[in-house]
């Protein structure tokens, strides 16, 4: 028996648009958990990023706003909104520091090594305290080459804190790449501001 055409098409066009909100939501949820930077490739901290040009500026530029409006609105529910906020609140008035990259860099400055031994400090301090390093990167290149240099920079400053003592209990890395800016003007003076590793902290209740 031969089923009505319309029917079948129908109930093919639902299974296609469940698989692929599917896929974007498992996408999403890699990116933005506490193991998103698992998209990364491993690799030393001196070494060229492995599958990516070494030069971002050489790659065609994705559209880094659409992504920035998915992480800042659909990627994020109101919970995760309130909560990043609070972390991002705890850590001001800690006053732990971020630490700034140069361009297609992820390794540490005097000035970023300086801010790490002041977070350093204070998380020894502070034992029951959980300290979050994003690390985010300016709009220039594709936004998987993005998230492979946000997870090196993230990485480095994790590295940095435990050889300086920190519980590695006490750190936790994501990265973001280009999709959460904190700066949105095409000038080197915002690219600067992007190329960071964010801190946010979480007291342990």
């Amino acid at each position: 028996m031969i089923g009505n055409p319309m029917k079948t098409a129908a109930v093919a066009a639902m299974g296609l648009v469940l698989l692929v909100g599917q896929g974007c939501s498992m996408k999403w949820l890699q990116s933005d958990g506490e193991t998103g930077a698992g998209t990364a490739q491993k690799g030393g901290s001196s070494g060229a990023l492995s599958g990516f040009s070494q030069n971002p500026a050489e790659e065609r530029l994705g559209k880094g706003g659409e992504i920035a409006s998915l992480a800042s609105s659909g990627g994020l529910t109101a919970r995760q909104r309130a909560e990043i906020t609070r972390e991002e609140k705890a850590a001001i008035e800690a006053g732990l520091q971020d630490v700034f990259f140069g361009y297609d860099q992820w390794t540490l400055s005097d000035t970023g090594m300086e801010a790490l031994n002041h977070d350093a400090q204070w998380l020894k301090d502070h034992p029951g305290a959980v300290m979050k390093v994003e690390g985010h990167a300016d709009e220039r290149g594709t936004a998987d080459y993005n998230v492979v240099l946000g997870d090196k920079r993230a990485k480095a400053a994790r590295s940095y804190l435990v050889e300086s003592g920190v519980s590695p209990k006490q750190l936790a890395i994501v990265s973001y790449g280009k999709a959460r800016p904190f700066c949105s003007e095409p000038s080197e003076s915002c690219y600067q501001q992007n190329r960071r590793g964010h801190v946010l902290l979480n007291m342990k209740k």
